[in-house]
């Protein structure tokens, strides 16, 4: 099969509602359940870390349960010194998210199959393009949700693509995983709303193009120069009047199965129901030979 969707409510695996818990930096439920099997929800702060800083976190646990010393991170807070305290410019403000009500979550797995058939479909001829899995990926989710979406946005709204981009490997030399805090980037691009082009080839230019803006390159190990690719990278928008952010962010590669207290390792990890409208996250699946998205949408939206 190459996919499957269903809807999974989490919520009362988590110790309280996510944006109920403004002022806690991390919240730990355990479990049980009448079969013998255990599960445990663990939710950080982003107000203290991003993803890297999560398993960092979550596998030091892991190590110090098993009596496991070689596998011990001490965690280095350095992102003042990377990032200086600085203004925001007015353009930046709308990247952070805001909670909303009447949303739904559903899981979509995409087999190993599926996803090379999704790539080919997005390789042009000559190969100048040749999508990575999440960059298929994400043209063809964003393609369904323009052609599902009943109206455009109006002449003042628009709508902005942001990929979460970990910036730790992005310097040169990279940076260590013990790096602790939140040291990324929301890479940004304005695509086309023409709900006419139904192949979606547009929207991977759109994504795949994000590189040139100053995104993924290496950065040099210089702050001034870190913070220069950032702040100035170019769109071909002026961005203006309401912006409407759809966000992606990639868990893949990230130890999600090494979790090993000392009971082997999980069976499955998943995504908590996040309240952030247009908002798609990738995980690996438990074998690693596929992806799930957990995809959150207006429940209209969704259906």
């Amino acid at each position: 099969m190459g996919f499957l969707v269903t809807e999974i409510i989490f919520s009362k695996l988590f110790p309280f509602p996510l944006d109920d818990a403004a002022e806690l930096p991390m919240g730990i439920q355990f479990n049980a359940f009448d079969c013998g099997g255990i599960e445990i929800g663990l939710c950080i702060s982003h107000k203290i870390g991003d993803a890297s800083s999560y398993f960092a976190f979550l596998n030091t646990w892991v190590a110090i349960s098993r009596g496991d010393n070689k596998n011990i991170v001490t965690p280095e807070f350095v992102s003042d010194k990377l990032f200086p305290l600085q203004n925001l410019s007015a353009p930046e403000l709308w990247l952070t998210p805001t909670s909303e009500k009447n949303l739904a979550t559903k899981m979509v797995v995409f087999t190993s199959s599926k996803i090379e058939e999704i790539r080919a479909k997005y390789t042009t001829e000559n190969e100048i393009i040749h999508p990575s899995r999440i960059e298929a990926k994400s043209a063809s989710i964003w393609t369904r949700f323009i052609a599902s979406i009943k109206e455009k946005p109006s002449h003042n709204e628009f709508y902005v693509i942001l990929h979460t981009v970990n910036l730790r490997t992005r310097f040169e030399p990279p940076l260590s995983a013990q790096f602790f805090g939140n040291i990324f980037h929301l890479a940004r691009t304005v695509p086309s709303m023409d709900k006419e082009e139904d192949d979606g080839s547009y929207n991977l230019n759109d994504i795949h193009s994000q590189p040139n803006g100053g995104m993924w390159i290496t950065f040099p190990g210089n702050v001034d120069s870190i913070l220069m690719g950032i702040s100035h990278s170019p769109t071909k928008h002026t961005l203006k009047g309401k912006t409407i952010p759809f966000i992606f962010t990639s868990l893949c590669r990230f130890p999600l199965y090494e979790a090993d207290f000392g009971w082997r390792k999980p069976v499955w990890v998943s995504s908590a129901n996040l309240s952030t409208k247009n908002l798609v996250v990738f995980m690996d699946t438990a074998n690693g030979d596929g992806i799930e998205a957990w995809i959150h949408l207006k429940e209209v939206d969704m259906a």
